[in-house]
């Protein structure tokens, strides 16, 4: 059993206080979300809800990956976020929806925590400090959203793979020694066809001559990006 899995299973006052999502509340605020916390393991391929499921608690990754995948009303576009350790989700809709916004989906094998979200939401809303910090992550959200869409409108195929691949690593990338960033996580080329909107074979082609280029490395579905490749910004 790992430290974090003793912490929050052991001692989860001590292990939420030192999160962002939970440090601005008190012991009692607190304890009433530990009172219906519920903290289980799903193996890779779990979803975990569908999107316009009834939105009924609030998740936070201890450990793996967790995919969020929204499709528009007409079943023609697909927008995935990930959702790495230490993150909570979701924010979107946070006081106003009533339904999930999106589908989520392990990538790995997870571990999380969950609270119901209208205990979580009434907590907010008599803890201004915690309501702040929501709400600026709701921003940032929102924002990353805005500047992924505005990045991956362009008509060429090679540009939207690119910006698509610089955005996993700006969301998931681990900096190693030799200045590379590492995404300790399996990603396919499914996932990356769909990020930008083109097909399987046409992101197969532009990650093969990515590797020929030694910008970056493709090995067991994880991706390594060389210094160099942030350095190449023609993308034409």
């Amino acid at each position: 059993m790992t430290n974090e899995q003793d912490s929050i299973r052991d001692n989860p006052k001590k292990y939420l206080k030192a999160k962002p999502e939970f440090s601005d509340f008190t012991d009692a605020e607190l304890q009433q979300l530990i009172n219906q916390m519920h903290v289980k393991q799903f193996p890779k391929g779990q979803v975990l809800f569908d999107q316009s499921d009834d939105r009924e608690n609030l998740y936070f990754v201890i450990k793996g990956l967790v995919r969020a995948e929204r499709t528009d009303a007409n079943d023609k576009f697909t927008f995935y976020t990930y959702i790495k350790a230490d993150l909570a989700f979701p924010y979107r809709g946070m006081f106003t929806e009533c339904y999930y916004p999106y589908t989520a989906q392990a990538m790995t094998d997870i571990e999380i925590v969950y609270f119901p979200m209208s205990v979580f939401e009434s907590l907010l809303r008599q803890n201004n400090a915690a309501l702040v910090k929501v709400v600026k992550e709701m921003s940032s959200i929102i924002s990353e959203s805005e500047d992924q869409i505005q990045q991956l409108v362009t008509p060429s195929a090679r540009q939207r793979i690119v910006q698509a691949l610089k955005t996993f690593e700006a969301d998931l990338g681990q900096l190693q020694p030799d200045g590379s960033s590492k995404i300790p996580y399996p990603l396919r080329i499914k996932e990356l066809a769909v990020m930008s909107g083109t097909s399987r074979e046409t992101a197969g082609q532009i990650v093969k001559y990515l590797v020929e280029q030694n910008l970056i490395d493709y090995e067991h579905k994880r991706f390594v990006f060389k210094p160099e490749f942030f350095q190449d910004e023609d993308d034409e």
